[in-house]
């Protein structure tokens, strides 16, 4: 997908529309997917909530995980920042708040010890066959061949990222480009939830049948949604 698409592209009610077309976010499709984890997380959220101020109302206790997934949000935006200063000028940053200094010096360790040529950062990817659309963390080469590599930050590395990285290379075979691999870099937390400067870069598997599946049983649950845009 070149600049301008990028330009004309634009994010809604989990649908990227090009112009007035919708496709279904990648993301948005794998949701369908049981996450037990993220259960126990909501679930252990809202009780140390109430543990630290037992006076809490119900509301606000609830509310208590989607505050932390915000500012994990933020944090991730930061962590890409990082990632597209890398990209644009190929050097490094030393200056960053202490909560996000360890990821940067995560990051860097890796670029130090694989040298990857890092092409594109943040690329958006179209499949007008399988309408839907998804945006890449970042593509690069390294020892001279292709990858795709979702850039994440946490204590593990979950099943459904195979799905995600899977429709990027299928929407860019789509496009005429060869397969590239596919890889995981975590940044990692410890148990206190903390950035802990070290890293794990993983390859996983291509799952686009399993992607697919997903996508149907999208289609499934959101029939009235799909009614309401035109999604085909």
């Amino acid at each position: 997908m070149n600049k301008t698409d990028l330009r004309e592209t634009h994010r809604r009610d989990g649908f990227y529309w090009k112009g007035k077309t919708p496709y279904v976010s990648v993301t948005t499709v794998i949701k369908v997917l049981d996450k037990p984890s993220l259960r126990w997380w909501f679930g252990r959220e809202v009780y140390r909530a109430v543990i630290l101020d037992p006076t809490m109302e119900e509301k606000e206790a609830l509310s208590a995980p989607y505050k932390k997934s915000k500012d994990a949000q933020n944090i991730g935006t930061t962590v890409h920042s990082i990632v597209e200063n890398y990209t644009q000028y190929g050097r490094k940053i030393e200056s960053f708040p202490d909560h996000i200094k360890k990821y940067a010096q995560a990051f860097y360790d890796f670029v130090d010890a694989f040298n990857p040529d890092i092409v594109e950062n943040e690329l958006t990817v179209l499949s007008s066959k399988h309408r839907y659309a998804g945006t890449m963390d970042m593509v690069a080469t390294i020892d001279g061949q292709p990858y795709i590599i979702d850039v994440k930050t946490g204590k593990g590395i979950y099943n459904e990222v195979e799905l995600q990285l899977s429709a990027y290379n299928e929407a860019l075979v789509e496009q005429g480009k060869k397969p590239h691999k596919l890889a995981v870099l975590l940044l990692e937390k410890g148990d206190d939830g903390l950035p802990t400067g070290s890293y794990t870069f993983k390859t996983v598997k291509p799952r686009f049948k399993e992607f697919l599946a997903c996508k149907t049983l999208w289609k499934w649950l959101n029939e009235e949604k799909i009614k309401k845009y035109g999604y085909k």
